[in-house]
């Protein structure tokens, strides 16, 4: 389940994401972004702030796990045929940090879109803010994300999807930051609660008619008793959402 990345698009100085598999370092050498499994010592999404700040240094931009400063802007262009868009972000500063409002769009030096974010937690003023093109829909042409919420196990993302017929980007929500699975054509969450990850839930998804659909869930939680939690997994099957598998869960010693 690597974080699809690769052919370098940089059109800014503080923006440059990459797509396809690999970005291609001087003299022919590649760099794979395919991050490691993680363990319960570091945030789940710690790997793929490595991957882009990987990416980061091979594309040439200050090295930074967040990969943008404040997109004034940033640009880079869906594919294929499509002109580049330019990004900036409209900004809110507070005490407890500075937010992200909405993204401004513009192609060609003119304004085309608004996209309101909801939901940013505070990042502060030293920070950097974590967003990019990404294709979620493997149709070949790169969607946007921004991450609005981290924590010590999770992050949520805010994904707009593009659209080629309109040349506009749509709101698709906010969701765990996904997992995207060119081969299968899915995409994966997981969100660790408490209990040393033991209370837990990961979920996959795809595109039907250009929905996205929920096609399996896992779900591990506590129960009455000490120490044993209970997991239930379901599977789309014949469009509609059924249990598969329920075990009994013990810690292991």
């Amino acid at each position: 389940m690597a974080w699809p990345t690769g052919r370098r698009i940089c059109s800014a100085p503080n923006a440059c994401w990459c797509r396809e598999g690999a970005c291609r370092l001087p003299g022919g050498m590649r760099l794979s972004h395919r991050p490691p499994l993680t363990g319960f010592l570091m945030p789940r999404w710690f790997p793929l702030l490595i991957t882009v700040f990987a990416v980061s240094l091979a594309c040439g931009q200050s090295p930074a796990p967040s990969n943008v400063a404040d997109c004034r802007p940033c640009s880079f262009a869906p594919g294929g045929t499509f002109p580049a868009f330019s990004f900036t972000f409209a900004l809110k500063t507070s005490p407890e940090g500075r937010t992200v409002e909405a993204i401004e769009v513009v192609r060609d030096s003119k304004p085309v879109q608004r996209l309101p974010v909801t939901g940013m937690a505070p990042v502060g003023n030293e920070e950097q803010f974590f967003f990019g093109g990404v294709d979620i829909n493997f149709d070949g042409l790169l969607d946007l994300m921004l991450i609005t919420r981290k924590g010590v196990a999770n992050a949520y993302a805010q994904y707009w999807l593009f659209d080629p017929k309109t040349t506009m980007f749509t709101l698709l929500g906010t969701y765990p930051v996904f997992r995207v699975d060119a081969g299968k054509r899915r995409l994966g969450t997981y969100e660790r609660g408490g209990s040393g990850g033991l209370i837990h839930e990961s979920k996959e998804y795809a595109f039907l008619d250009g929905k996205l659909v929920l096609m399996l869930d896992e779900m591990q939680t506590a129960t009455p008793q000490p120490g044993i939690f209970r997991k239930v997994v379901r599977e789309r099957i014949g469009g509609v959402m059924k249990t598969i598998r329920t075990e009994t869960v013990r810690p292991p010693k």
